[in-house]
């Protein structure tokens, strides 16, 4: 594709370059690099990459759904004030902020494979580790531990699934969202079989009978412990199921182009196709997420890539770390060493991420950047609060158990059975919401209609449902409410997630979308604490305060389709 020329104001060649843009897209043109996985197609290589990035999704709801679920238990075992019950959640979203933006960075400074592998690892290993806590504290820094190695899956999954595929099938991510969905379900069957039997009363309920909180309230320790071996095995899907390879484009884009060419060629193998690519085929300079490219790539590529005496291979390590090593004695060597890896792995990538972030942040990017990312965080922010307290806001709703009865025990077990089952509905309606969000994506176009006009209009849909749900009353009124409320959340998270890291380049991808979710985490630290005293206040304002953040989250989608101005070959699409 011809490249736009630079001008001093740059207003020239951002029209060249629509003009351009849109006549490559309309002749299904793109980089070597794109026609090259065009060509290469959709086979077995992608689909089960797909499923097994489709297994950190499922594993992020899963624990998310599970803290949810446990929220009135743990209240109970350590004797938490409502007020101050949401700390647990909050420092699970903290955790999770973090985690984004530590393994999405490392994603595009080490690489998608190795990070793809770690997550979850460390997400089995700090599950287990709040089994054994016995202090509301020491619980909560526990799922702070864990949030840091789960919250990594979705952002750098995303990214590592992106880069792989065909770009007509990129619609195709938004069909992890089915995985999302799943994790929640399995959260809650798993709650189902063991929280019943195994769990005291809130003490809202004034005719809860006795219980002993030490013996019969591990219930919530056991669906932990269940969900951490079930994070296991996943973990070893990933590790021992395929053979994965790097991300073609991160290897490009790292002057990595001979080992691109090479996997693409063992991706076209495991296809079933004997397709040879050499150097030329793997060339991508001019990019699919924007003209204003340039910067980004300038400041991602001050800091050399030096490991064994060769450029382009490692982690990215500062020019000035390649200066020889002072030889006058051993203490002095020992010191020298310490210092250059220290610069290594904490001062490199560190800068390496500021100057992402800069890049984003500046130019004709800095709209379509702050515009993302605050609707990650209002979205965050809407659905967790009445995600959160869901399950407490049901038992609220169920009946109290009857003062005169010859089993209470058996009263106790179904007065929390029921819930639970509503959570299992609640989680199962979602399940249809990624195919619901990957068929409008896809039809998006066809109805002349822009991804971003697509989510406003399900994330309002959404917020009229939580509405909905604070006026009905009845079993069944309630069922569907839920319903409507996990299908349309789910739907809209799919379109959400699959869209943004099509908005960045390769080489600022990871970071940009590891910060997205990294805010929404922000959305989630807020959710909970806020929703602690609102469910002290009235239950009902958690989910008005829900609808509101949707609302506000509609509005900055408008603000997506109509302000952003930077030209590229999808914008049209958002």
């Amino acid at each position: 594709m011809a490249a736009a020329v630079q001008q001093e104001d740059g207003s020239d060649d951002l029209e060249i370059y629509t003009e351009i843009d849109q006549i490559s897209s309309a002749m299904g043109e793109g980089t070597p690099l794109d026609r090259t996985i065009d060509k290469i197609g959709m086979g077995g290589y992608q689909y089960t990459l797909l499923a097994l990035c489709g297994l950190g999704w499922a594993a992020d709801n899963m624990w998310l759904q599970a803290v949810a679920i446990a929220l009135p238990r743990v209240q109970v075992s350590f004797s938490v004030p409502s007020t101050s019950i949401g700390y647990l959640s909050a420092t699970t979203f903290l955790g999770m902020m973090v985690g984004a933006l530590l393994w999405g960075t490392l994603s595009d400074i080490l690489g998608r494979v190795l990070v793809f592998k770690f997550t979850l690892s460390f997400t089995a290993f700090f599950g287990f580790l709040a089994v054994y806590v016995d202090t509301f504290p020491a619980l909560c820094f526990a799922n702070f531990l864990l949030g840091t190695a789960v919250g990594g899956s979705m952002p750098t999954d995303g990214t590592f699934a992106l880069e792989t595929l065909p770009k007509r099938k990129r619609h195709l991510l938004t069909s992890l969202s089915i995985f999302f969905s799943l994790g929640s379900v399995i959260a809650a069957v798993s709650a189902l079989f063991v929280i019943p039997g195994n769990s005291c009363q809130n003490t809202h309920v004034p005719s809860a009978p006795p219980c002993d909180i030490h013996k019969d309230n591990n219930g919530w320790k056991y669906l932990f412990f269940l969900l951490s071996v079930i994070t296991v095995v996943m973990c070893l899907a990933r590790i021992f199921f395929m053979n994965l390879h790097e991300s073609p484009r991160f290897l490009v884009h790292n002057g990595r182009k001979d080992e691109a060419a090479s996997v693409l060629s063992k991706i076209a193998k495991f296809n079933g196709n004997e397709f040879h690519v050499i150097l030329a085929d793997v060339d991508d300079d001019h990019e699919e997420a924007g003209a204003d490219v340039a910067p980004i790539r300038r400041s991602t590529s001050q800091y050399e890539r030096v490991a064994d005496g060769e450029e382009g291979r490692g982690p990215l390590r500062s020019p000035s770390c390649s200066r020889t090593v002072p030889q006058s004695n051993s203490a002095s060597l020992r010191s020298t060493s310490l210092l250059m890896l220290i610069r290594r792995w904490i001062g490199v990538p560190i800068k390496a991420w500021y100057m992402r972030i800069s890049g984003l942040l500046s130019g004709e990017w800095r709209n379509r950047t702050l515009l993302i990312w605050g609707i990650w965080m209002n979205m965050a922010l809407a659905y967790t609060i009445f995600n959160v307290f869901l399950p407490t806001l049901l038992e609220y709703r169920s009946k109290p158990v009857p003062e005169n009865h010859g089993s209470r025990r058996a009263e106790v077990q179904s007065s929390l059975t029921s819930p639970l089952w509503e959570i299992v509905i609640f989680t199962l309606g979602g399940c249809p919401g990624s195919l619901l969000g990957a068929y409008l994506v896809d039809g998006a176009p066809r109805w002349n209609l822009s991804k971003s006009i697509i989510l406003a209009l399900v994330t309002l849909v959404t917020s009229a449902s939580c509405l909905a749900f604070v006026l009905v009353s009845g079993y069944f009124p309630v069922i569907l409410t839920t319903v409507a409320m996990s299908l349309s959340s789910t739907t809209m998270w799919s379109i959400l997630y699959g869209m943004t890291p099509e908005l960045f380049v390769t080489e600022v991808r990871g970071t940009a979308s590891g910060t997205a979710s990294a805010l929404s985490r922000v959305g989630g630290i807020i959710a909970p604490i806020l929703g602690g005293f609102l469910v002290d206040i009235n239950p009902s304002l958690v989910i008005l305060a829900s609808v509101f953040g949707f609302c506000i989250c509609a509005a900055l989608l408008f603000l997506l389709h109509w302000s952003v101005t930077t030209p590229s070959r999808v914008e049209n699409e958002y």
